[in-house]
């Protein structure tokens, strides 16, 4: 595939340096075959985002994040159009990924079967769809190089769990409304959104006030549109404070785990 934006390859193209003080917590000394090969700032790849929400998220902690998409950035920022394989042994530290969906949701599971309904046979095409889906998520996880890595996807089918090996990571389901303060912001939502981590990272704990009482159903309302990809993005989209969340709280936790990996003796001398 062709990228249309430039890759960042080194934090220094999009350095700031008058945001160092923010930025020092997740200098580190990185490692590659036991071998010290630069310092740098911790490196976060968003895979499967358009909306730049995680990315810039990331980037606002202080963190040089990319993401990454088969469509451009809605949003100005360090993007790669492309296919996620293309960037995804670039020396990463964190990667987040969406893998796509749309066969693999339990949400779907209707249309495993002709005429959505049991009683009408299976619909093969539609199992293969899902098990290709699952391949992927099965590949990627087993060919991915980064330590610290998350998967995202709503509730899935129990048959792409097992088939994508995803049932035998930790898991957790969060809701937006986790997040929010505001009733009538963003963030006061219902979308079980499920995660499945690698490397040890921890659950996310809820940093909002809602309780879910008065949270909407914006995403399931969703009205259906002429091009069903339309839809498809805009329900895809995560919600601003849980990004928020991810980024502190995962991009403190690796910043803390590379950190200990630190030795300053020849910076400090």
């Amino acid at each position: 595939m062709t990228a249309t934006s430039k890759k960042p390859t080194k934090f220094s193209e999009t350095w700031d340096g008058e945001s160092g003080k923010q930025r020092s917590i997740s200098i580190f000394r990185r490692l590659q075959n036991q071998q010290i090969v630069e310092y740098g700032v911790m490196r976060v790849l968003i895979g499967g985002e358009y909306s730049g929400t995680l990315r810039d998220a990331f980037i606002a902690e202080g963190y040089d994040a990319m993401s990454c998409d088969l469509s451009p950035t809605q949003v100005p920022g360090p993007h790669y159009q492309g296919n996620w394989w293309d960037v995804m042994f670039d020396g990463w530290d964190l990667a987040i990924f969406h893998p796509t969906c749309t066969f693999m949701a339990n949400s779907s599971s209707k249309h495993l079967f002709n005429g959505m309904d049991k009683r009408g046979g299976l619909n093969i095409d539609r199992w293969v769809k899902m098990g290709q889906a699952a391949w992927d998520l099965y590949d990627l996880r087993e060919r991915c190089p980064v330590r610290y890595v998350a998967y995202e996807n709503p509730v899935m089918l129990r048959y792409a769990q097992i088939m994508s090996g995803v049932e035998k990571l930790p898991c957790q389901t969060v809701q937006p409304w986790w997040f929010g303060d505001d009733e009538n912001g963003p963030d006061n939502e219902k979308k079980a959104t499920c995660w499945w981590t690698e490397g040890g990272l921890p659950k996310l704990t809820r940093t909002g006030t809602l309780d879910g009482k008065t949270a909407r159903e914006s995403v399931h309302r969703h009205a259906p549109t002429s091009d069903p990809e339309v839809r498809r993005m805009a329900r895809s989209k995560l919600h601003p404070g849980h990004a928020k969340a991810i980024a502190k709280q995962w991009g403190g936790y690796v910043a803390r785990q590379l950190a200990g990996q630190l030795d300053f003796s020849d910076i400090l001398g």
